[in-house]
């Protein structure tokens, strides 16, 4: 008797993964940054345990979510650590990634965009 696999759905949303692009003037000064988008996934948002919140609080980090996506094959080899999760407005620095055959979990800390900011 062959075992059926079970099928999860990710029906929390859609997250958006890429990278920042500094924008310059023309005198070569940083004036702001741009989101650079790589790919989309559709996720599943999980209930953080105890020990997520020890794992990376010991590591200097916090933690604001954790999703759960498939394993897509492209982000197998990208640097995780450089990339920026979007997911409504909100941006995240990933603090920390799992993964199993299948799954890929994020572990994200909101970005402050800074309050402050004057309107343009």
């Amino acid at each position: 008797m062959a075992l059926e696999r079970i099928r999860e759905t990710f029906n929390d949303g859609v997250l958006l993964y890429g990278t920042y692009k500094t924008i310059r003037s023309e005198s070569r000064k940083t004036i702001g940054k741009d989101f650079v988008q790589q790919g989309r996934l559709f996720y599943k948002e999980l209930s953080i345990r105890d020990k997520d919140y020890l794992k990376f609080g010991a590591m200097g980090s916090s933690l604001d979510i954790k999703v759960k996506t498939n394993m897509p094959p492209n982000l197998r080899s990208i640097d995780k650590n450089a990339m920026i999760v979007k997911i409504n407005d909100d941006e995240f620095n990933i603090v920390g990634t799992d993964r199993d055959k299948q799954y890929l979990y994020f572990y994200l800390h909101r970005i402050d965009k800074g309050k402050g900011d004057p309107i343009e």
